[in-house]
């Protein structure tokens, strides 16, 4: 990870307190046009950021596969779709496709590219989830996703300051 985006990561944990308690009353409030408003604040931080400059996630985190997930990474990449489960993935507690045995995601470079970033799984390609619908409901899960994410972190500042 880039010293820069470390910075932002060590900011956003000491005053993760703050950012929850704001995120949460945030919440439970109903602001017209909340989601527009983040969505730009989404695309403001990733024309600055780059995941594969990052790649907290990818250590920290891994992504969820859904069964349509696994089938595309293998047909593109040409693993054969039992192996690829037997060997990297587990049933998620939740019930909900399936999560990586071990982390780091063992699609994950030295370099913290992704070997596989066209071709990622939708959560991948979706998280922080700041272009989701109904982000105002969701945004404690920004606040945790702040302390490993540094887009999280910047996106969740913008909506502190300007709310």
């Amino acid at each position: 990870m880039i010293p820069e985006y470390e910075k932002i990561l060590l900011r956003s944990n000491a005053k993760h307190n703050e950012t929850l308690r704001k995120m949460r009353h945030l919440s439970r409030l109903s602001k017209n046009g909340f989601d527009a408003i983040v969505h730009k604040y989404h695309e403001e931080v990733f024309a600055i950021m780059d995941c594969q400059k990052c790649g907290n996630c990818c250590r920290n985190m891994g992504p969820r596969f859904r069964e349509s997930d696994i089938k595309h990474i293998c047909k593109t990449s040409g693993i054969n779709a039992k192996s690829f489960m037997e060997r990297y993935l587990n049933e998620d507690p939740e019930g909900v496709g399936y999560v990586l045995k071990e982390l780091p995601c063992p699609f994950q470079n030295k370099d913290t590219s992704c070997s596989n970033y066209e071709n990622r799984t939708l959560s991948c390609r979706e998280f922080p989830h700041t272009e989701s619908r109904g982000i105002q409901k969701k945004l404690v899960g920004l606040a945790y996703d702040s302390l490993i994410c540094p887009a999280a972190s910047l996106i969740s500042d913008k909506i502190i300051d300007n709310y």
